[in-house]
Formats: structure tokens, C-alpha cells, sequence
């Protein structure tokens, strides 16, 4: 919706318009013609008309704003075609006041044949909106002076899910065993509706350990619970299935499905999160610990800051990471360039959009190009809350068991932090003493050394692995083939265009040449260390010194040259010496043989860059002897200056700082090494262009249509407006944790509808196969309504107001008589409610992926308990330097790592699991809170075929040839075993013939296929 906001002075009766002058002789003579005729209209006519014409305007306005203005537009207006004020209208030629009719804004709404052409995304305007649109150009096309149309915000807030919760009244019970039967009984009287008979004790134990554990019960579970009648036996059941921690594995899959968790980024390169397993964990023993709902809401939103010190609070930040991530966006694209910034704005979209769907239920992400069209959310709610998440990234964060280890931590980060601060402004100070003579110098070296011509091999030579920061401390070394008394070492320096440094490319700043006779005992022959030194160019450093016997030869980076926005060590050659005697004098000095080099670390991306480049003889040279003395004399002039702007008292604070840094680091590196998380963060280690704001925050923008080239103006941080009387918090003095604290808050507020309603219907949804509210991420008018809106109430509250246990609300739904019901069906009810809205039945769903494959692996033997830890892969992985490559034909499904329960396994976004997919798992790369369920022919084909079910009914087979010695026997357990009920004299006497016939195994995979088995009910 849009607002016209117009000129508050009383709007004169008849406007001289600037359109055709035909229209305005039309005027004078109307104008001259009242004048000469005296006051035959009167004041109040004039005022009539006035009032006629507003009000025609007024309507135009609005149909303008509402089906026309989001495309034209003053700031991108499709087809250079602006509604959004009286000059661009007029002035447009889409008007024609001689002919109305023909006018070409007329003309562009529909086609010859009457279809619709305008708007192209909308509904077609109705006839009778366009004769408005004709009425109000035969009329003159009134537009006000100084009046402009807006984008405006839909302010009703009059819809059921925005209202707050109040106390609802049980009716009168008359069918059940508690308050929910109460409430569905009410609507089946309301509907004339009868309920199914209770389904039967063997049907009822398979429904609920599915729906509570997603495991199938034991053979002897199921006959225990058959023989025992006892009225509290069903009771029992429950808490036995709800303290197993099997419930948390089955109930964190629904939760992973919603907020999109995955193991892999997605996109182009769809790289792995080897780390992101830790917040699956946290999922699933949050379930089992039944932790406070309010809690959990907390800890997945700010738990760093309303938790600190606690695993959970970092854990739980996963959630802000669990959806994809452009690696391409973020590492490899700078946040400065275009893609970089529509990167990182899709990035805090999903962020944003994962909050609100999951926590609810509202499709905030709808006003990221406008005002929302249907709910009162405007661009400023949704950039608001960008804006809380406009200081935090995806990355791999630690996360301690110990409080005092990771308050430690912090503190240290901290302090090294303002260390490296202070060391960055002595250099600063440094800079600005040079002035723009150290500039020019700077850059007439970094000039001369990048145009030399130069003379190279395709083997550049060594190059360190990047750091973030140029006091890493980096080698290389040489071990000679044989030991002897050397006198001097030349280190030339490498050429490399990368980043415009060429000659002298990561030459070390500070560093020393150390010697040694077995590798262990280095003695420093040449000592670097004291004071920068100048890009050498081309210009080979020697060190020259008394004879000294040594094999091994060592360069120490102690001050590594920046690359861009990063620093390495890079080298071309190390060059050995020995002084050859003849006849006790020294004639000549000749090199000495390499047998191999050795780095701290090292690229090693052949041909150009690797450790045995070094001694390979190939090294670049200059082609131009002037530019190579030129740059020489250049250099020599940078030294000078630095020498008299570096003084003694900045030196003395550069080493100090320098040696303060090295000690943090030190102690960081003694603390306990933290386990990591891939989880939202604000300090992490720098990859590429993708870096960590440490604390800072983004400036977040509200953008035309989402288009980060076109900012509206600064966004506030805030929440979204649940009412009418909703007021925006003062976020913009807070620090970046703050924010999403104040978030995490209003969330877990219980003046907050949303999400109790939200968290209910969920629950319910995943018990009954459909929501109270049937679509479970959209609260707002283009969802559904609720069918029951006292219970989804009533339970909202009862949640909210109780201990938020989640575990309390299985438990009441499924002892409630409407769970419990059959699956029976019934003509009469089906003539009134076809689809069961009103649950006068239960419905029959078949098993999701996940539980038919950890089905199948129980059945077999097969299946590992083991809980936790990094997800099994069911596929090969063949890393490349663009990105993986998953292959799952490759992948032997005998492997027994991977038979444990499906909520383990590695999910991989740009390649899903086939066989899984087949059966309707959900697609990480979008949030799913209900599975979808076909029934295809190439699930059965998957069923019967896929390589898996052959190994598992091979297993199944072995695994009942082992216990029972008859085959008659096994296919009788067999039966039992997947279908949880002994077979009948018909069906055994069939089985037993086909496996005579086809071999127990075949039977096994036959079995597999049963409905009985892929089904509930």
C-alpha cells in the first residue's frame, strides 16, 4: 500500500494544468465565461467540485500505489515511466486529454485481445479500475500541486496471529482424555463429525516410537505393550519414548529441516563446514534436556552475550550460521566491490529471514525489495533488523568447556588487539613524519620495481604459506649434499606480478641467516632484525663472514612483507658459497651443492612457486641495467629517509609493542585449544577478502527493490511491530551483541504471540502431519487460517505460561484421545470434512527418508547407537582446488562407519544424497518446516534397487541365519521384525515359498518394499 502525501493549502477549485494548450484555452474559457455570467455557481458548487476532484485522486492515487508504483517510480522507473508525481505524469506523453480513451497509459493494461500486460507481477486491474483510471483523465487528471505518492505500510494490524494471547475457556468436556479432545470435540459437534474408534494397541506403539524416537519398536516392545491392558501402561510408554535420547535425534531433525542446517556453504563452490556438526549436537541434547523454550530462543540468537562463558551460549550461534553462505562473495570478492556488497546483504537476509520464519512464523524476507504487500511489515522493519546482524559473519569460532579458559581467551584477544592497534599507529606515525616524500619514494620504488624488464623461468621460487599479520614467524632452509666450510650465502630476491609488487616480491622486512651442522645448533651468521629493510629489487642480498663449517642453512623471517592485505615469505634462490684454498691462499669461492630444502610451510603450486625452487639456479633478472639502477638508487633514498624518521624512542616502542604481541600470542597459544563451532562470530581468523569486524558494525542501508546500488537512506536497528501501539526500541548506542541480545529478548518475550503460537503449531504439525495453522511459516495473510484458533491459543498459552517444557506438550498430545484415534475411515464424515481438518481420524503418512533408511538399518542388525560428533559421509569426496566434488556412486554402502542414525550424516547442499532425495528429504538450501510426500515409481525402483538395500537385506538375511536355524523361522522373525506383528498362516506360507524359491536375502529386499513398513497406520 502507498500514502499521498499532499500540499496542505486548500487546493484551488480549477488548477491551470501544463499539458496541451488545448486544454488550457478549455480553462480560460470556462474561467471567463463564469465571470461574465456573474456567480451562477455559487461557493458551494466550487467547494463540490473541489471536493469531487480530491476525492477522484484520492482513488487514482491509490490504485497507483498499490498496483503501479513499485515498478514506476522515480528512483527505478521500468521503461523510463515514473507514477510517483504530477510532472513526471504530465509530462510523460502517456496522457492524451483530446482523446481519454486512446491515452497510452490505457493502452499499456492490456493487449488487443484484452489480456493482461500491466502490472506484469500483480493481479489484472478490473474493468472497473480501469475506467477509474479513464474517468480521471477525461476529468482533467487532477493531481494536487506538491503532491507526491509514496510507498506506504499496510497498519492493519486486525489479523488473528498479530492479536494478543488471551485466557481461553475449556469447553465442556464430553469426549477424551484431556483439554485438546475438549476443544476438537466442540468442533466435531459444531461439524457433525464422529470420531474414530481408538486404533489398536500394536498400531498405537508403532505411531508413537516413530513419532517420538523415529526408530521402529522391538518385536518384544510391541507384544509387551500388546499383553499389558493396564489402563496406565500407554502412560508409561510415553515416558520411557520421551527420556530416550533417541527422542532428541529424531525431534532436532524437524528443528535442522526449519533453519536450514547443512554441512556444506552452498552456492558455486559449496565448500565444506567441517565444524558445523557441534550445533546439530546442541539440537539434539537441548531436545533431550528439554530445555525452557525461552532459553533455547536466547542462545541461538545472542547466547555469546546473554551466556557468556557457557558452550551452550556459543553452540547455540550456530543457528545465525545454519544457511548458505557465498563463499565466492565473501573470500574472494572484497566488501568494497559490487558482488562483495549484494554478497554480504544476502547474507544478513537469510539471517534475518531465519529468525523471524523460524522463530515466527512471518515472511519478513517479503520487504527486502518493499512494504511488505500484505502484512504491516515495511523495509524499515526488515533493515532494522539487518541491522542487528549487521556486525556478525559465518566462520569457525572455539567454544570451551571451562568459563575461566574462554574469559581467559577473550581478555588476551583483547589486549592483543590494542597491542597491534598501538604498533599500527607508531607506523602510522612513521608514515605521516615521511610525509608525501616517503609516499613518492614509496611508490617510485614499488613503480620501478613492478615496470623493470625482466628475464624469469616459469619457477618463480619459494613462497610461505599467507599470514594475517607480517610478525608470523616464517623459514627456509637448505641442507647441503655433503658438510663443508663455507664464507658466504646470497639470497635472491623472487619477481611476482600479484598484487602490482613485482620485484622483491615478499622479501622479508626483518630477518637473520643462521647456520648449522646437524639441523639443531643454529649459529646466526648475518643478523637482519634491527630495522625494516628496503624491497632489494632484483638485487641479490649477500651475507659474507668468517669460514664456518655447516650443512644446514637457515632464513628466519622475523618481519614478513605485506602482499595485499596479508603477508608471506618469498624467495627466488639460496645460493651457498665455500672459499677453495690453494696452496694456503684463497682463490676463488664456488657454490656448494643442495640436497634438499625445508620450510615452516609452504605453496607448493608447480611450477612457479615451491621449496626446491630455491636451489634450482633459476632466478629472475633484470633486462634493462638502467631501470634496475634506477630502482637501486630509489631504494637507497627510501632507507635514508626511513633512517631519520624511524627514531630511537619509536623504534624503542615498535620493539616493545612487537615483544608485548609475541608474548599474548604466546600465552594464546598455552591456553587449552578450544573445540570449534561454525557459528555466527565477530572475531575470527581472515581469509581472503573476508574478514571479521571484531566488534564494529556495517552500515546498513534501506535499498530500492533490494538493490544494494540503490540506498533510501540508513536503517534503524529494530524489531517488527506486533501492534498498532508497537513502539521501536532505541538500539543505535548499543554494541553489536547488545543488538541481538535486545533481539534475542523481544523474541523470548511473552508479549510476544508470534512465537508461542509459532513453536505449538509446530509440534502439533509433525504429530499429525499437518498444522493447526497449515502453513507453518506463514502467520500472515497469505497463510492460512487457523482451524482450531482457541486450541492453537489455549496450548500457546499453557506452553508460554508453564515451564516451556516441549516434552509436557508431546506428552498431552499424545495421550489425547485425538491422537490416539484410528485411521479408520468413515463415508459420512468424509461427505463434511474430505481432507480431516477437523481430525475426526487419524491420517496415515508414510516415514520420511530418515526413518525408513534408520528403519532399515535397525531391522538388519545393523544400526550403530553411537551418538554425536562429525557427520559420516555416504558419498566419496574428491577435493579439487575449485571445490569438492561429491560422488556418490562411488560411495560403498558396506562401509560400517556410516550405519548410524541418518540425523548424522554429512549434508551436502549443491548435491544432495540421491536415494534420500528419492524419498522426500528436505532441501537444505531452503527452510522446510513440513515435508512434502509423493508417491513415485522411482521410490519403489530406489527400494528395491538401490545398492544400499541390497547390502542391507545381505546383512538382514546373515543377521537371521545366525539366530534361528530353520529358514522357515527366519522369514517368520523376518516379518516380525519390519512389520512389528507376527505374519499370518497366508502371508508366512507365501513368504516361506519365495525365499525357497529366490533365497533369503531376495525375501529380505522384498520386505523392504512392504507398505506396512514404509507406513504408518
Amino acid at each position: 500500500m502507498l500514502e499521498v502525501i499532499s500540499d496542505p493549502a486548500v487546493l484551488l477549485a480549477i488548477e491551470t494544468r501544463r499539458v496541451t494548450m488545448h486544454l488550457t484555452s478549455c480553462i480560460l474559457i470556462f474561467l471567463t465565461t463564469c465571470m461574465v455570467l456573474g456567480s451562477q455557481g455559487s461557493a458551494q458548487e466550487v467547494s463540490q467540485h473541489e471536493s469531487d476532484d480530491n476525492s477522484l485522486f484520492s482513488s487514482v492515487a491509490e490504485l497507483l500505489q498499490s498496483k503501479c508504483l513499485g515498478c514506476h517510480n522515480a528512483v527505478d522507473p521500468k521503461g523510463d515511466f515514473s507514477l510517483q508525481s504530477k510532472s513526471a505524469v504530465l509530462e510523460s506523453g502517456y496522457l492524451d486529454f483530446d482523446a481519454p480513451g486512446e491515452s497510452h497509459l490505457l493502452a499499456v493494461l492490456t493487449t488487443e485481445d484484452g489480456s493482461q500486460r500491466m502490472p506484469k507481477d500483480g493481479s489484472p486491474l478490473r474493468r472497473e479500475e480501469i475506467d477509474l483510471l479513464r474517468n480521471w483523465i477525461e476529468s482533467g487528471a487532477e493531481w494536487p500541486d506538491d503532491t507526491e505518492l509514496r510507498e506506504t505500510v499496510i497498519d492493519d494490524f486486525d489479523w488473528w496471529s498479530y492479536k494478543p494471547l488471551l485466557p481461553i475457556g475449556v469447553p465442556k468436556q464430553i469426549w477424551g482424555h484431556n483439554e485438546i479432545d475438549a476443544f476438537i470435540a466442540d468442533k466435531h459437534r459444531e461439524m457433525k463429525l464422529t470420531p474414530a474408534v481408538q486404533a489398536d494397541r500394536r498400531t498405537l506403539i508403532r505411531r508413537v516410537t516413530f513419532d517420538l524416537t523415529g526408530l521402529p519398536p522391538t518385536p518384544a516392545d510391541v507384544k509387551a505393550f500388546v499383553a499389558d491392558q493396564r489402563q496406565e501402561a500407554y502412560a508409561e510408554l510415553v515416558e520411557r519414548l520421551l527420556a530416550s535420547d533417541h527422542y532428541g535425534e529424531r525431534w532436532a531433525r524437524h528443528w535442522l529441516d526449519v533453519v536450514k542446517y547443512a554441512d556444506t556453504c552452498g552456492y558455486d563452490k559449496d565448500k565444506l563446514r567441517n565444524n558445523a556438526w557441534p550445533y546439530r549436537d546442541y539440537v539434539i541434547r537441548s531436545f533431550n534436556e528439554d530445555k525452557p523454550y525461552a532459553r533455547f530462543i536466547e542462545e541461538q540468537i545472542a547466547g555469546d552475550v546473554l551466556y557468556p562463558g557457557e558452550p551452550d551460549g556459543i553452540l547455540g550461534l550456530g543457528f545465525i550460521a545454519a544457511g548458505p553462505w557465498d563463499f565466492i562473495g565473501h573470500v574472494e570478492v572484497p566488501e568494497s566491490k559490487l558482488d562483495g556488497k549484494v554478497a554480504r546483504n544476502l547474507d544478513r537476509d537469510d539471517m534475518v529471514s531465519n529468525a523471524i520464519n523460524t522463530f515466527c512464523s512471518l515472511t519478513v524476507q517479503c520487504a527486502r525489495c518493499h512494504h511488505h504487500k500484505f502484512d504491516p511489515i515495511t523495509q524499515q522493519d526488515y533493515y532494522g533488523l539487518q541491522a542487528i546482524f549487521a556486525g556478525v559473519d559465518r566462520a569457525e569460532r572455539p567454544y570451551d568447556q571451562s568459563p575461566e579458559v574462554e574469559a581467559k581467551r577473550r581478555t588476551l584477544i583483547t589486549d592483543l588487539e590494542h597491542s597491534r592497534e598501538e604498533l599500527k599507529s607508531v607506523e602510522q606515525e612513521i608514515a605521516t613524519a615521511g610525509g608525501t616524500e616517503l609516499k613518492r619514494l614509496k611508490e617510485l620504488v614499488a613503480n620501478l620495481g613492478t615496470k623493470q624488464k625482466i628475464q624469469k623461468s616459469s619457477a618463480f621460487g619459494y613462497h610461505s604459506q599467507m599470514a594475517a599479520t607480517p610478525d608470523a614467524v616464517k623459514w627456509i632452509a637448505v641442507k647441503l649434499s655433503a658438510p663443508g666450510v663455507i664464507e658466504r650465502i646470497v639470497v635472491r630476491p623472487c619477481h611476482d606480478n600479484f598484487a602490482g609488487i613485482g620485484a622483491g616480491f615478499c622479501f622479508p622486512e626483518r630477518f637473520r641467516l643462521e647456520v648449522s651442522t646437524n639441523g639443531e645448533d643454529w649459529v646466526t651468521v648475518a643478523e637482519e632484525s634491527a630495522e625494516d629493510f628496503a624491497n632489494p629489487g632484483l638485487r641479490a642480498y649477500e651475507a659474507k663472514f668468517a669460514p664456518r663449517r655447516a650443512q644446514w642453512i637457515r632464513l628466519t623471517a622475523t618481519k614478513l612483507r605485506e602482499r595485499r592485505n596479508d603477508y608471506a615469505l618469498a624467495i627466488a634462490e639460496l645460493q651457498v658459497f665455500a672459499a677453495v684454498e690453494k696452496a694456503s691462499q684463497t682463490i676463488k669461492s664456488v657454490p656448494l651443492e643442495i640436497a634438499e630444502a625445508e620450510a615452516k610451510d609452504s605453496i607448493e603450486a608447480a611450477p612457479r612457486w615451491g621449496k626446491a625452487n630455491v636451489h634450482d639456479g633459476h632466478f629472475a633478472k633484470s633486462a634493462d641495467p638502467q631501470a634496475s639502477k634506477d630502482f637501486v638508487s630509489a631504494s637507497e633514498a627510501l632507507e635514508t629517509l626511513l633512517s631519520t624518521i624511524e627514531t630511537p624512542e619509536r623504534t624503542q616502542r615498535s620493539v616493545k609493542l612487537s615483544d608485548q604481541i609475541k608474548a599474548l600470542e604466546a600465552q594464546l597459544a598455552e591456553l587449552p585449544v578450544g573445540k570449534m563451532v561454525y557459528a555466527a562470530a565477530t572475531h575470527f581468523k581472515p581469509q581472503g577478502n573476508f574478514k571479521p569486524m571484531e566488534g564494529k558494525l556495517r552500515g546498513v542501508t534501506i535499498l530500492h527493490r533490494g538493490n544494494v546500488d540503490q540506498p533510501l537512506g540508513a536503517a534503524k536497528p529494530g524489531f517488527l511491530r506486533i501492534s498498532d501501539s508497537s513502539t521501536q526500541p532505541k538500539l543505535e548506542a548499543l554494541t553489536e551483541g547488545e543488538r541481538r541480545a535486545e533481539l534475542a529478548r523481544w523474541l523470548s518475550s511473552k508479549e510476544n504471540p508470534f512465537v508461542w503460537r509459532s513453536i505449538v503449531n509446530r509440534i502439533w504439525l509433525y504429530h499429525f502431519g499437518r498444522g493447526l495453522v497449515d502453513t507453518p511459516n506463514d502467520f500472515g495473510r497469505m497463510g492460512a487460517k487457523p482451524t482450531h484458533p482457541e486450541l492453537l491459543d489455549w496450548l500457546a498459552i499453557r506452553f508460554r505460561d508453564g515451564d516451556q517444557s516441549i516434552k509436557s506438550l508431546h506428552r498431552m498430545i499424545v495421550m489425547s484421545a485425538t491422537y490416539r484415534q484410528s485411521s479408520d475411515f468413515n463415508d459420512e464424515n468424509a461427505s463434511i470434512d474430505s481432507s480431516n481438518q477437523h481430525y475426526w481420524r487419524m491420517d496415515r503418512r508414510r516415514l520420511s527418508a530418515e526413518e525408513i533408511r534408520d528403519s532399515i538399518l535397525a531391522v538388519s542388525g545393523s544400526l550403530k547407537l553411537e551418538m554425536g560428533g562429525p557427520g559420516f559421509y555416504l558419498f566419496k569426496l574428491e577435493k579439487t582446488t575449485h571445490s569438492p566434488h561429491y560422488e556418490y556412486h562411488k560411495f560403498d554402502p558396506a562401509e560400517r562407519s556410516t550405519h548410524r542414525r541418518s540425523i548424522y550424516r554429512f549434508i551436502v547442499r549443491s548435491q544432495p544424497d540421491p536415494w534420500m532425495t528419492t524419498l522426500d528429504c528436505a532441501d537444505s538450501s531452503q527452510s522446510t518446516p513440513k515435508r512434502i510426500e509423493t508417491l513415485t515409481s522411482l521410490q519403489a525402483l530406489s527400494l528395491l534397487n538401490n545398492q544400499f538395500n541390497l547390502v542391507m537385506a545381505e546383512r538382514f538375511a546373515q543377521s537371521l541365519q545366525s539366530q534361528f536355524e530353520s529358514d522357515n523361522d527366519c522369514v517368520a522373525a523376518a516379518f516380525e521384525l519390519v512389520c512389528q506383528r507376527q505374519a499370518t498362516k497366508p502371508e508366512l506360507r507365501v513368504l516361506c515359498k519365495y525365499a525357497a524359491e529366490h533365497g533369503l536375502s531376495n525375501l529380505c529386499r522384498y520386505l523392504f518394499n512392504l507398505n506396512e513398513f514404509v507406513f504408518l497406520d
